[in-house]
């Protein structure tokens, strides 16, 4: 049996941690699925919505927000 080995990616935000982004001009909130590096940059996939959930892909690391209260 074979394991693949996890890369270990040195990331600012961490998985199914609550954040938020702009997209389409508009502040949009929700929760680190997936990180992943590509060419040296950091991008995040989102889960963004309650009831009817979507999947915002490839987010910069540089346009998240992490609202503190």
């Amino acid at each position: 049996m074979f394991f693949k080995k996890k890369n270990k990616i040195n990331s600012k935000f961490q998985k199914d941690e609550f954040v938020s982004f702009h997209l389409n001009g508009d502040l949009k909130h929700g929760v680190i699925y997936n990180i992943k590096e590509l060419s040296g940059e950091i991008y995040y996939d989102i889960k963004v919505g309650g009831e009817a959930t979507w999947l915002a892909k490839d987010i910069r690391e540089d346009k998240i927000l992490k609202i503190n209260n």
